[in-house]
């Protein structure tokens, strides 16, 4: 089996390479917002957290010139096509729950589509290591709940999962409050607003 056939095991994979125009049309927007909100906090050093085939990181690439973008994953075939997609980018193996990096040593964090895969309580210590290796702020998305289960729902996609119109990986379903008071715990929330149908915030580290 080739790369390419191990990543369409992904979820993350079929999400952003799915024929649906409607889907690809509010990844597009979503992308499209993450970037711009990664772009206006002018970072010259960026980390994906969770970075999966590297979509988002081919975009940061693409839309801010000269950034030095690392990302991480546990997954070593999502890095491999990452690594092949993005040959200006580095990629390298580690967790989101312990990256493998020094205190401070990205301007920014991003983490996306990904803090709501983690069961129980490890989204707090993801978020504690995020505010650990950022110098200024850290950007995060997840999906807006309800509203990410019943636009599936609406389009006859994950009937059979629980809640209705679920992703089946997802352990965690946060509105978008509910999300802003899991961050303030770690971070200062300076925006919190979405991409139908994601949440996306923007927070700073607390000064020492």
């Amino acid at each position: 089996m080739n790369l390419e056939a191990h990543a369409r095991l992904s979820s993350n994979y079929r999400k952003h390479t799915a024929a649906n125009p409607i889907q690809r049309a509010l990844i597009e927007r979503f992308h499209g917002k993450i970037v711009s909100e990664i772009a206006a906090l002018s970072p010259r050093t960026f980390l994906d957290a969770g970075c999966g085939e590297g979509f988002v990181a081919r975009r940061v690439l693409r839309e801010i010139p000269g950034i030095a973008l690392t990302g991480c994953d546990v997954s070593d075939t999502a890095l491999a096509v990452a690594a092949r997609s993005n040959p200006d980018g580095r990629f390298v193996s580690g967790s989101v729950v312990s990256l493998p990096f020094a205190d401070k040593s990205f301007d920014i964090v991003g983490c996306f589509e990904v803090l709501e895969h983690l069961p129980g309580d490890l989204p707090r210590q993801a978020l504690a290591e995020m505010a650990r290796v950022a110098r200024r702020s850290v950007v995060l998305s997840v999906p807006h709940e309800p509203v990410f289960c019943l636009a599936n729902a609406a389009r006859g996609k994950n009937w059979d999962v629980r809640p209705r119109g679920s992703d089946p990986d997802h352990k965690q379903f946060w509105s978008r409050a509910a999300f802003g008071r899991l961050v303030e715990e770690q971070l200062r929330v300076r925006k919190l607003e979405g991409s139908l149908p994601w949440t996306i915030c923007v927070a700073d580290v607390p000064e020492a």
